[in-house]
């Protein structure tokens, strides 16, 4: 059984207190059947209904129009999702996109922040939202060369890197000025995928073994490859040849300046290539050019001795062909043995220096 109001302030003062009366319930006429009949409020909720029972008559819903009061401040505010936009970010979105070179963008990119659609606070969202603009494409365009070809393509971050990178390298390697310092320049060796390991190594072993050595080594690489010394820097910064090839070829010049100098022949590159190949430097060829200068007569055919070809002369001066060796000393037998018979195997090279050609080398 239930006690009313009177009931409980009856008992209260039988044992010598107080009761206050519960506080009033704010009530609006709708409300109020629901506070006289629970079981009412149940069955409304469980039906749908005005009744509380299942066949009674359906509740219409009441439309409740809100009410927004917008305070203008330098912040904007969305009043669709209730985003507002830091007023600061109009200067943070310019300053970030200007590291990238793409302040042309930063209206776009503020619109997009401001309506909510971009987190200002994530930095791969702000460029995601971008990455399809021409700007951005313009700007990191070697992305889409590397995509065809396989490579993953680099975040802004790593892109500005890299060049900072490769721009950095060139300089301290003393590359003239306004020579691959660009960022157009580097387009090519992003697309290429060359790290700055590799490109010292082009620099290095390429570009500055060429660039400092002497006059002959230059003529070398115009004659055996065709490049002047004004190219030499864009022939061996150029992705698209191997840089142990560039660096082979560097050692080939090198290695033929020698052979034009102390050997008085002229090198094919396939032959100059192939010494360097085989890991034998400019200066231990001189030695062996040096050694084919002095017996020049031995390495000249003369009537009715076999020829050997320019590759066997120098694989036997150098030490690396043994057969080209072996006929080269029966030569040398055989001439020096018709020598000391009286042979015709002399001829005297100047009329007044008193040097004689004995076809075994150079006697004074």
């Amino acid at each position: 059984m239930s006690m009313t109001p009177e009931d409980m302030r009856a008992l209260a003062e039988a044992r010598g207190g107080t009761v206050n009366a519960p506080a009033a319930r704010p009530t609006t006429p709708e409300q109020q059947p629901f506070y006289d009949d629970p079981y009412l409020a149940y069955g409304r909720a469980k039906y749908g209904t005005v009744e509380g029972t299942l066949g009674g008559t359906a509740i219409t819903p009441t439309t409740t129009t809100a009410t927004t009061t917008t305070t203008t401040t330098d912040a904007t505010t969305t009043a669709s999702t209730g985003f507002e936009a830091r007023a600061d970010a109009r200067n943070t979105i310019r300053a970030v996109l200007a590291t990238y070179g793409l302040s042309g963008l930063s209206e776009k990119l503020y619109n997009l922040y401001a309506t909510g659609t971009v987190n200002i606070n994530n930095p791969d969202a702000l460029i995601f939202a971008i990455r399809d603009e021409p700007e951005y494409q313009t700007r990191f365009a070697a992305n889409a060369a590397r995509a065809k070809k396989g490579l993953s393509e680099l975040d802004p971050g790593s892109y500005l890197q890299l060049e900072n990178s490769y721009r950095q390298l060139l300089q301290s390697n003393g590359l003239p000025p306004g020579f691959y310092d660009k960022t157009e320049d580097f387009t090519a060796l992003l697309e290429g995928d060359v790290s700055p390991q590799e490109l010292q190594t082009r620099v290095q072993q390429g570009f500055r073994a060429v660039q400092d050595a002497d006059p002959e080594v230059k003529r070398q690489m115009q004659e055996l490859y065709g490049v002047s010394e004004g190219g030499l820097a864009a022939y061996f910064l150029d992705p698209t040849k191997a840089a142990p090839i560039l660096t082979r070829q560097a050692e080939a010049a090198k290695i033929a300046a020698r052979a034009k100098e102390q050997g008085n022949i002229q090198l094919q590159f396939a032959t100059a290539e192939e010494i360097a190949a085989r890991g034998i430097t400019a200066q231990e060829a001189e030695q062996g050019f040096t050694a084919l200068g002095l017996q020049q007569g031995l390495f000249t055919e003369m009537i009715g001795e076999q020829a050997l070809t320019q590759q066997q002369k120098v694989g036997a001066a150098l030490g690396y062909d043994v057969e080209a060796q072996r006929q080269l000393a029966e030569r040398r037998g055989t001439r020096k043995a018709a020598f000391q018979g009286g042979g015709g195997f002399t001829k005297t090279t100047g009329e007044t220096s008193g040097t004689v050609q004995t076809g075994l080398g150079v006697a004074e």
